[in-house]
């Protein structure tokens, strides 16, 4: 995954309406997803004065999607939505600029990252320091905060009150956090984390019976020949015990899970094939619209060497025939399945490779904020090895 930064803008017609539409267009991109939106700005035409006023924003994405990859669906965003072909300086119906990809810095034919003269534009570094301020500029070295310090352009740059929830645009409204549900491939610590949380919130917390599928050591030891006997038995055991959830509970304010009824997919769709999935996937549709959805669900991100590292470590008797091919190969389905499927509940991502919040009291209180703290957007992702 790669962050992002983008410069949109428009001076023509509905201009808030053409940025709107603009963001609709971007997160329905293939792996990709916008994870923050600056504030509106109308802003004094740079380069040609004699123009109407534009509107811009900047916003954060993390991609999968190479720098041309990127740049092709941007034009491709523009001239869907109306930009006519003009002289340089020239208004414009939408305009979206590759600011930052990484750290990357790439000089070919047709575009340049970092964009080459977004250091002299305030109109760029004004919304981006305000999400970005501690981003380092790759060439410069240093950080946005300070290049908006030093810039020397003089066009004025006017912040518009928060009428508009761009946000909104993207994403359904967040509602009140109360069901929270922890998931990850085997060995992220998930199990761990719910009990944690669990215990500081006083909160139900509930916890998948994997140990009664008497068909999962043998899987381990042949999953072509067990595959379809231990989904099933997956799917009926989470499936009742997630009709459990429905009755409400007077002793408790939350519920905390360590997993989602959705997960069953993913294992389904890896280790069953023909007949077999069909017949999964009948059983599936059957069953999932009666299955209650979390008001969060945090996705414990992890290395596939750290997963295997902690697998071994906690040394369960049934696991020690699992493969580190197997563990990649689930490690790459659940990021596709988190960062480009699953639509049903708030994700937080979080990146838990350098951390240990089992045995580090400052790892786990710092999960513990980002977790309760006001949700900033339907998706996010947080990598505390980097805070």
């Amino acid at each position: 995954m790669s962050f992002v930064y983008l410069s949109i803008g428009s001076n023509i017609g509905d201009r808030i309406g053409y940025i709107k539409k603009a963001l609709v267009a971007l997160s329905k991109l293939p792996k990709t997803k916008i994870t923050k939106i600056s504030s509106l700005y109308e802003t004094e035409p740079y380069g040609r004065k004699e123009q109407p006023w534009f509107v811009n924003i900047v916003v954060e994405m993390f991609t999968e999607l190479s720098p041309v990859e990127l740049f092709k669906k941007c034009k491709s965003i523009e001239a869907k939505l109306g930009r006519q072909v003009r002289e340089r300086w020239a208004e414009r119906e939408i305009d979206i600029d590759i600011l930052l990809y990484d750290d990357l810095v790439i000089s070919s034919e047709g575009f340049k990252i970092p964009h080459p003269d977004m250091h002299n534009r305030r109109f760029v570094l004004i919304p981006l320091s305000e999400i970005a301020p501690r981003v380092i500029h790759p060439l410069f070295k240093k950080s946005i905060s300070e290049l908006l310090i030093e810039c020397k352009d003089t066009a004025k740059v006017i912040h518009i009150p928060e009428k508009i929830d761009l946000k909104k645009t993207i994403e359904p409204e967040v509602k009140e956090i109360k069901y929270i549900a922890i998931e990850g491939v085997i060995g992220a610590g998930k199990t761990s984390l719910a009990k944690m949380l669990g215990e500081r919130l006083n909160a139900k917390v509930v916890l998948e019976q994997y140990y009664e599928n008497p068909f999962l050591e043998k899987f381990y030891q042949n999953r072509e020949r067990y595959a379809f006997q231990t989904q099933i038995f997956f799917l009926l055991s989470r499936y009742r015990q997630q009709l459990e959830l429905l009755q409400r509970d007077l002793f408790h304010e939350y519920l905390i899970t360590d997993y989602i009824f959705d997960k069953d997919k993913i294992f389904a769709h890896i280790n069953l094939k023909g007949d077999e999935l069909k017949l999964y996937e009948m059983l599936v549709s059957l069953l999932e619209k009666n299955v209650p959805t979390p008001d969060l669900v945090i996705y414990l991100q992890s290395s596939v060497e750290r997963l295997m590292f902690n697998i071994r470590k906690r040394g369960r008797p049934y696991e020690k025939n699992i493969s580190e091919d197997y563990i990649r190969e689930l490690f790459e389905a659940y990021n596709e399945f988190f960062f480009n499927q699953y639509k049903k509940s708030p994700v937080l991502v979080i990146n838990a490779t350098e951390i240990d919040f089992v045995n580090n009291k400052e790892d786990f209180e710092d999960l513990i904020n980002k977790i309760l703290s006001p949700r900033k957007s339907y998706f996010e992702y947080y990598n505390p090895g980097k805070r």
